[in-house]
């Protein structure tokens, strides 16, 4: 017997949302768990509600998000598993999955390069790694376009906005984003990655950054977003 096989009838990997004991091709969720994930299908509508977030940025080109995003449901497990326990893998995996969902539809065809969105330093030192680049990761290993985690800073720490209102998040993030060597953007696609999407806030204060680079074009996806009221 492999050593992997041991290892696996001795410490069994169980799925992280139903605590299942993996069968061998499977990693992190269970098949049952992994189907019924709460897509969003964003990439199925005309109607895709994502866009209001944008509404006036002519320079937005497509907009989508995979999980929707609620108090104790699997997104929330997975996004605290890779945010918190140091789980990239499963990040560049799920960035992974969505792209493969999504690309029969045609989203993302034409990008130059992913961008994440940014952590401040300090707080990437904290946490070893940032989360949104490994998602882009996940979605570049599809798509097969660069990963650019050096053209967007974060130049201000901002305290977490679990809490905070929507006037309170914006506030929090405003002019708080900058650019690196713009013109190696210039006139290019980029898709901006962040993990999950509750107000825009964050995002917009990212393509705020982003516009200060002549005839860019921009897309956003995120792991997961919290549904419209």
């Amino acid at each position: 017997m492999k050593r992997f096989d041991m290892l696996q009838l001795f410490y069994p990997c169980r799925c992280l949302l139903c605590g299942q004991t993996l069968l061998t091709a499977e990693r992190y969720l269970c098949l049952h768990c992994l189907c019924d994930l709460p897509r969003t299908r964003y990439h199925k509508r005309l109607d895709n509600p994502m866009y209001k977030l944008y509404e006036g940025i002519s320079q937005i080109r497509e907009v989508s998000a995979f999980l929707f995003f609620e108090r104790e449901g699997a997104a929330q497990t997975l996004i605290h598993a890779i945010k918190y326990h140091g789980n990239k893998s499963l990040a560049e995996q799920l960035g992974s999955l969505a792209l493969r969902e999504m690309k029969p539809y045609g989203l993302f065809e034409d990008m130059d390069c992913l961008i994440p969105v940014a952590l401040h330093s300090q707080r990437e030192r904290q946490r070893g790694y940032n989360q949104a680049e490994w998602i882009a990761r996940g979605i570049a290993s599809v798509c097969q376009r660069p990963v650019n985690c050096d053209a967007l800073y974060r130049n201000i720490s901002t305290v977490t906005q679990t809490h905070q209102s929507f006037y309170e998040r914006h506030l929090n993030v405003e002019k708080i984003f900058g650019i690196r060597n713009p013109d190696a953007l210039a006139g290019k696609h980029v898709l901006l990655i962040d993990d999950v999407i509750t107000t825009g806030a964050t995002s917009i204060a990212c393509i705020e950054a982003l516009l200060t680079v002549p005839d860019i074009r921009i897309s956003v996806f995120a792991l997961a977003i919290v549904p419209p009221q």
